[in-house]
């Protein structure tokens, strides 16, 4: 039995981000403990290799992909055995968004020793379609309603992915360290029912409120309401699936023993979606503090650097619109986007439409996955453009460089350019902060400060000071540690209900 197993969603070690570079910096950085891994993915189709390297102390790898269950179609009968009543309960917490106990629903259809139905059956029976017909009944009572058949298939795939999560066979171990909420929150609010071992929940982002974002500017669900009524209200569809993902949300909330994210903002979003005010606590992020250097002679050009994958969250379309305001103030500059573009092909050619369009072809690069290290010595400034974020690793690393930063007001972004309490604060900004969407005032402040060379240093001179004194990895790694003493897991193995 490992000491922590890791519940991750999308990020290490298939994956490169923040969350990615943290989760193997406290593996690598505690090598007397022993990890376990759960990687969650949408398909076996989207892993390829691991882009992190394995340490020794990583006792296995669990692989469950969400959307490659297969359902057969003969049919079934589920007899007197069959609650109807618990399995629509389930479906009410899912569609209204709030926390569900899982006990019982767990013990109908889950656990070997109490369980006289698999859950997937219930997507093949008689039984299991008259429920789901009457749930359709009782949501659209009194008001237009999608086809049934729509509304099947609909339920089917969202819920397919929670029945995987639900039903997956969990490895032993004596800590549960999930890296989001979403499906790995509810896979470990599986394992504290499962076993009863400590649960612990980090949020970087706040997963339920990034999926909403991407679900309301989503345009492959389906709208049985279009062109019918101007409403301000989401469509039904997408109010669905936005609920789903606070309905895991809050009951991973529920079911954890401690829950952290980044900064004080972060926290106040937890609390606010459900997690209990006393399981709350601020773990900031930490970076290794090595001898950085930038390059003493980078010439005349100036290189302004964005570190971040080409999706819409990270907004690069913004950042070109803004480039452009930037190239019409500033001479000799060069720009340079850090980072996968695989990920939404579509989304980044649509960035390289929009940089022909607006004639900046010569001046703007993207790189891919590069080694960063041999890319932030040449910058003079670092741009972050997103529309959500936590606390950014990439700001905490142009500090080490003394490198300014420009970025949007999204997660702990201003603390860190402007400083968290009132001593941080007295050391000056490291860089500026703009609203996220507005390519004016991004493009501004980038300008401004590459025209004044002199307070762009003292500005880079800060974030090294900043970064020094409040976000190392050892203060990183000291805190994690703390937490999992929290639970008797000194060198060993926590104690916890068997």
């Amino acid at each position: 039995m490992t000491d922590v197993c890791l519940l991750l969603e999308g990020t290490y070690p298939y994956v490169r981000g923040g969350v990615s570079a943290c989760v193997y910096q406290l593996i690598k950085g505690t090598p007397h403990i022993t990890y376990g891994i759960v990687y969650i993915g949408a398909k076996s189709g989207d892993v390829k290799k691991p882009r992190y390297e394995i340490p020794d102390n990583v006792e296995f790898i669990k692989e469950i992909f969400l959307y490659e269950e297969d359902i057969e179609t003969e049919a079934v009968d589920l007899g007197r055995d069959f609650d109807s009543s618990t399995f629509e309960d389930y479906h009410q917490h899912v569609s209204s968004g709030e926390a569900f106990k899982l006990e019982a629903f767990y013990r109908q259809f889950i656990d070997s020793n109490s369980a006289k139905i698999n859950l997937f059956d219930i997507l093949k029976s008689k039984q299991g379609w008259d429920s789901i017909l009457n749930m359709h009944q009782k949501l659209f009572s009194l008001r237009e309603a999608p086809p049934f058949i729509d509304f099947f298939y609909s339920w089917r795939y969202l819920n397919l992915p929670i029945f995987k999560i639900l039903s997956t066979e969990i490895p032993r171990a004596s800590i549960y360290h999930s890296l989001s909420t979403g499906y790995a929150g509810l896979l470990g609010a599986v394992a504290k029912v499962r076993y009863g071992a400590p649960f612990i929940i980090s949020e970087h982002g706040i997963y339920s409120h990034e999926r909403e974002i991407e679900i309301s500017q989503a345009d492959w669900l389906y709208n049985f309401e279009s062109g019918l009524k101007i409403e301000k209200k989401l469509p039904f569809f997408k109010n669905w699936w936005i609920n789903m993902f606070h309905f895991m949300s809050k009951t991973a909330y529920e079911y954890a023993d401690t829950i952290t994210t980044l900064y004080n903002g972060n926290r106040e979003k937890q609390i606010k979606f459900g997690a209990q005010k006393s399981k709350c606590q601020i773990i900031p992020n930490g970076i290794k503090i090595g001898d950085a250097k930038r390059d003493s002679d980078r010439g005349d050009e100036l290189v302004i650097g964005l570190v971040g994958r080409v999706v819409p969250i990270k907004d690069i379309k913004t950042f070109i619109k803004s480039i452009s305001l930037v190239f019409e103030r500033v001479e000799n500059i060069k720009v340079i986007v850090m980072g996968p573009y695989e990920e939404d092909p579509d989304y980044y050619l649509e960035c390289k439409d929009l940089i022909s369009l607006l004639g900046l072809d010569s001046c703007i690069e993207f790189t891919g996955n590069v080694n960063l290290v041999d890319y932030y010595p040449k910058l003079d400034i670092m741009v972050l453009s997103s529309i959500s974020e936590g606390q950014p690793i990439v700001l905490l690393e142009a500090f080490t460089y003394g490198i300014p930063c420009v970025t949007t007001d999204v997660g702990s972004c201003s603390e860190l350019i402007f400083g968290m309490e009132q001593a941080d604060r007295d050391l000056g900004p490291a860089g500026d902060v703009v609203p996220f969407g507005h390519p004016e005032e991004l493009g501004n402040s980038i300008a401004t400060i590459l025209l004044n060379p002199v307070k762009m240093k003292e500005m880079g001179e800060v974030g090294k000071i900043r970064v020094k004194r409040y976000y190392t990895e050892e203060h990183y790694l000291s805190n994690h540690l703390n937490l999992y003493n929290k639970f008797s897991l000194v060198g060993g193995k926590a104690s916890w209900r068997e």
